[in-house]
């Protein structure tokens, strides 16, 4: 009632020189709307006071350490293990014939010669040379060249992963980034490169023969794609991260957010891997299981070097538990020794600023290992 103390003194006074000194309903009628306004503007201002939404970009959060705990006891979930084992007889196996190491850096290899394709796709060489019958595009991981699209006109094709078949020393010139010409000079390879840094290489064909000459101009109608592909590794340094090139924890924080403030209901999960034996590659494999089930739409975030996280729809959460608690079976199965910490908090359950959400998740994973642990 305070904040309507001025609107109560204000009409007070005004009735009061209408009796006094002139009535109109005119003039009544003009203080009672006046009267209605300020205190729709009282409201207005008392309610901007308290901002739903953070006016800083970044925000810095503590994240408490969490209590160790095997994944054996779920939190917050207390039928689970029940229901699991009900269940169990129609689970589908998570690895079909895989081990997990190896698997990993097929997916990283994979995920890495992907985005290279799609940058030479929306970049494409512009077919004007006839001379040309058609170019390989072969990615660079380092180590190896491998074939990644063929280039023939304006058809693009992906390529299956081959790796490129070498004369001599074309391999090792290409690497430190100096063009080469086979040895019957139908083949051209010129390297995908920009501050020294090498990201694939362009094999032009042709049915005719290749000179000394020509090898600079069409080494300079690359410039532009190799440009998308530096700026294509910088923005991947900045959004992933560079062990797992899972998103990393700036993603985690701003997309913590945004969902936090929707309209939707959503479930933020904080996973911590106990033993440090192997925890990055069984990351990459989790977070490539978990988007194949379709429990995330952007997968799992790297926060820390144990620590992952992820959001879910509400309904999810228990599906996801009983997910994470067979992935962690099939590991010890095969022989890998895995124990993860497991804590969830709902967005609508929480008052404050997103931060508090974050903190809720913590305090709902040491919260639930405290009672299992009684």
């Amino acid at each position: 009632m305070k904040r309507y103390l001025i609107p109560i003194i204000f009409f007070t006074v005004g009735l009061l020189l209408q009796f006094w000194l002139y009535f109109s309903w005119i003039t009544l009628g003009l203080l009672v709307s006046s009267t209605l306004l300020l205190c729709l503007l009282i409201f207005s201002v008392s309610e901007m006071g308290s901002p739903i939404v953070e006016s800083s970009d970044r925000t810095t959060v503590t994240l408490p350490e969490p209590v160790v705990v095997s994944l054996t006891d779920v939190p917050n979930l207390d039928s689970l293990q029940a229901n699991h084992e009900m269940t169990d007889s129609n689970h589908e196996p998570i690895f079909i014939d895989e081990d997990p190491i190896t698997l990993s850096a097929e997916i990283k290899a994979k995920h890495a010669r992907l985005r290279f394709s799609e940058v030479v796709k929306d970049f494409i060489l512009p077919s004007q040379n006839s001379k040309i019958s058609s170019i390989l595009y072969a990615y660079f991981d380092g180590n190896h060249f491998t074939e990644s699209i063929w280039q023939k006109g304006s058809i693009v094709i992906d390529s299956e992963p081959n790796e490129i078949e070498w004369e001599t020393s074309d391999e090792s010139n290409l690497k430190r980034g100096f063009p080469s010409l086979s040895k019957d000079n139908q083949k051209l390879y010129l390297p995908l490169m920009l501050n020294s840094q090498v990201f694939g290489l362009v094999c032009m064909q042709t049915k005719d023969q290749f000179f000394e000459s020509e090898i600079n101009p069409l080494w300079l109608t690359t410039i532009t794609l190799s440009e998308k592909l530096m700026e294509q590794r910088e923005y991947d340094k900045a959004l992933k991260d560079s062990k797992t090139g899972l998103l990393n924890r700036s993603h985690f924080y701003m997309s913590a957010k945004d969902r936090f403030y929707s309209q939707h209901s959503q479930v933020m999960v904080l996973l911590k891997f106990i033993n440090t034996s192997n925890h990055f590659e069984f990351a990459v494999c989790l977070n490539e299981k978990t988007k194949a089930k379709g429990f995330t739409d952007n997968g799992l975030f790297q926060i820390e070097d144990q620590i992952l996280g992820c959001f879910l729809p509400n309904q999810s959460i228990y599906e996801f538990s009983v997910f994470i608690q067979s992935f962690v079976e099939e590991l010890d199965q095969m022989g890998y020794d895995c124990e993860l910490a497991l804590g969830h908090s709902v967005n609508k359950n929480v008052s404050g600023k997103f931060d508090q959400w974050i903190k809720q998740t913590f305090a709902s994973l040491e919260s639930s290992i405290l009672s299992n642990a009684a």
